[in-house]
């Protein structure tokens, strides 16, 4: 498995076919912005699940960590992009993530 986190911001990172990849970004949902899948290539990775948020702790209005799984399915090169937005808004997001794919 491959884990890459928020300092992968910008990187290529090398996969293999078969491969699980998580992502983990830190986020608080309380303030009405989530992380969510943007873009990426189907033929080459596809998402495992639902996202997963986990709080930092009780207190309400806590942030926490996002996170994606993706599997690498075929050989290619995808970018996969994340968002940090609020969903209702037609704005810029908050914060973008972006990492290349090169699936082996």
């Amino acid at each position: 498995a491959v884990k890459l986190d928020g300092q992968d911001n910008g990187q290529s990172v090398e996969v293999s076919s078969g491969d699980r990849i998580t992502i983990t970004l830190e986020g608080n949902p309380t303030t009405g912005y989530s992380w969510e899948l943007s873009g990426f290539d189907a033929a080459v990775v596809e998402p495992v699940g639902e996202p997963d948020f986990k709080s930092d702790s009780k207190m309400l209005g806590s942030g926490g960590i996002y996170t994606f799984t993706l599997k690498a399915l075929a050989p290619g090169t995808t970018a996969v992009k994340l968002v940090y937005h609020r969903s209702w808004e037609d704005a810029e997001p908050e914060e973008v993530f972006e990492v290349t794919l090169n699936v082996k």
